[in-house]
């Protein structure tokens, strides 16, 4: 309808429908099926044509200007207001590991949502060491990683428990692996260095979710979270010292001082060492 209305507007004030065009960057044919339009939709006629290219309004036109130039004005009015609340909104950049986006990430945005207004959340996924550089350099206000890592600008909480298991076919030669600076495989690599265990074959996969997928079909083995895997999938325990921590990382000192204050209202609503 809004169209339809810019459309007569600029056909009334110019009584030129070539001129209306280019004045819309449209087509002559389009501003005469617009006009058209809503000429049905009103049940009258708003222009007389004479020849070619003169028109004349009629006085359902006359009446109909005033109107449709509010209804624009009001119209335009209402997006500026709402462009102006969310440019008013502040980027919250959260950057969540394969494992934490499935166990942890859905619990801190619930704990969020009271501050959403406020809010324009970006959520990414990335192995643990790329996380630690984003909130190192300042390119991320919350992580959350799997791997005790740290770094100097970077504080660095436990949040929850985590437990790996030795998961799919165990009878396979095929390990499937993270890439490098996933906290899955630090602690694969850890793993295999225990029991001296040397792959026969490896495929490496960029995803929780698919190697959970494909473990779940019986295709190869992997270590992985036991709380990642798709029911039904067979597993064993490795032992407590694969009982690992899951960690929220924040800068130490934030830029965005009014952000600092909700991460900091955020960290003491949520408990220490939770069990997953």
């Amino acid at each position: 309808m809004f169209k339809l209305l810019e459309s007569f507007i600029a056909v009334y004030e110019t009584r030129n429908f070539s001129k209306a065009a280019a004045e819309l960057f449209l087509s002559q044919p389009t501003i005469s099926v617009r006009i058209s339009r809503l000429e049905s939709q009103l049940d009258t006629t708003l222009f007389d044509r004479k020849g070619h290219t003169e028109i004349q309004a009629t006085e359902n036109a006359k009446r109909l200007y005033p109107a449709a130039v509010k209804l624009i004005a009001d119209w335009q009015a209402a997006q500026n207001m709402i462009a102006d609340h969310q440019q008013a909104k502040r980027f919250f950049k959260i950057a969540a590991s394969h494992t934490t986006a499935t166990t942890l990430l859905p619990m801190i945005v619930c704990a969020l949502m009271p501050y959403i207004d406020q809010l324009q959340l970006e959520i990414s996924l990335h192995n643990s060491d790329d996380i630690l550089a984003m909130i190192a350099e300042h390119q991320a206000d919350l992580g959350l990683i799997e791997k005790p890592s740290i770094q100097d600008g970077v504080s660095r909480r436990e949040i929850a428990r985590d437990q790996l298991v030795l998961a799919g076919n165990l009878k396979s030669p095929i390990w499937l692996l993270r890439e490098q600076g996933s906290g899955v495989l630090h602690y694969t690599q850890q793993y295999l260095r225990v029991q001296s265990i040397i792959p026969e074959q490896v495929i490496h996969v960029k995803s929780n979710t698919m190697i959970a997928a494909l473990l779940a079909e019986g295709l190869g083995k992997s270590i992985i979270s036991k709380d990642t895997l798709i029911p039904g999938t067979p597993f064993v325990d490795i032992g407590e010292d694969f009982h690992r921590s899951l960690y929220l990382l924040t800068p130490e000192h934030a830029q965005n001082s009014e952000n600092s204050v909700i991460i900091s209202k955020l960290l003491r609503a949520i408990p220490d060492h939770q069990s997953l």
